[in-house]
């Protein structure tokens, strides 16, 4: 009797609902990348993202390398992502609060929040007032997760509040992700789901060729100037992308093997046609 064979599976783009992505770093900064990786998938196939920053951390070339590798041209890419940044708690309760109605006139694909819960860990909200905001915030995330996927990201506890608050947004949540690194290198990020363990083979350009790539874009120095002025860029034959890789056990043993697969399965939800209201 043959044994029973292992179906692979891929770590796809949620299609609906609320998916807590918890990785390491502050509030989730390193599990971003994946984040990063599904919102240039979707640019690249011509579907609209929101970017909600309430972390104070976003950064545009950060999404270059992967876009590039899909044939995704940055600045038709770049129109199609919408920005959003809270500086306090209730600014970042304002961009959620009025998030369905701009979703009904982009007809975006998917919805990310970073850090989400960075803002209301502020010393000077009471208590009560950050876990009501933060049911208000989940309410109207969930009525438009129906027909949007939304992505959350934190990170690891940090405080008593910061557990309160985590196991407020415990009914809302749908999926959740909880990311730690492979290796000491930092290279390899192991997620764990409800529905398997995935790890995510990270390889960032360096900060000074991020810088450059981002200045490229928002320079007013012509093109051939640049080009003589410029450092190398890695190419898409020599730049590795962020890769998804199923893990899977060998021998019964908890090691686990990787086999490469290639980028993960976009589904795109069915939106439904929305009306903008005056």
């Amino acid at each position: 009797m043959h044994p029973v064979e292992r179906r692979r599976s891929e770590l796809r783009i949620p299609s609906t609902g609320i998916t807590l992505l918890e990785g390491p770093g502050y509030f989730g900064k390193d599990g971003r990348l994946l984040a990063q990786h599904w919102t240039s998938i979707l640019l690249s196939k011509g579907h609209a993202v929101h970017w909600i920053d309430g972390g104070h951390r976003f950064d545009p070339s950060r999404f270059f390398p992967t876009m590039r590798s899909l044939n995704c041209p940055i600045e038709d890419g770049l129109r199609r992502l919408y920005i959003g940044r809270g500086f306090t708690l209730h600014q970042l309760h304002a961009l959620i609060q009025r998030i369905r109605h701009e979703v009904a006139l982009t007809q975006a694909s998917m919805i990310v929040v970073d850090g989400m819960l960075a803002m209301f860990l502020d010393e000077q909200i009471k208590r009560f007032e950050a876990r009501s905001i933060l049911r208000h915030c989940m309410a109207s995330l969930e009525e438009v997760g129906r027909n949007c996927p939304i992505v959350l990201l934190d990170g690891k506890t940090m405080s008593p509040l910061h557990q309160q608050l985590k196991h407020t947004m415990r009914p809302y949540v749908h999926h959740r992700l909880k990311g730690t690194w492979g290796d000491r290198k930092k290279t390899t990020l192991r997620l764990t789901s409800s529905t398997g363990v995935y790890d995510v083979t990270m390889k960032q350009p360096s900060r000074a060729i991020a810088q450059q790539q981002l200045n490229q874009f928002t320079s007013n120095v012509p093109a051939e100037q640049l080009a003589a002025q410029a450092v190398a860029l890695p190419t898409n034959q020599t730049e590795r992308e962020p890769t998804i890789l199923p893990a899977q056990q060998v021998d019964g043993s908890d090691q686990h093997r990787c086999a490469e697969v290639g980028h993960p399965g976009v589904h795109i939800p069915v939106q439904e046609q929305h009306v903008a209201m005056d």
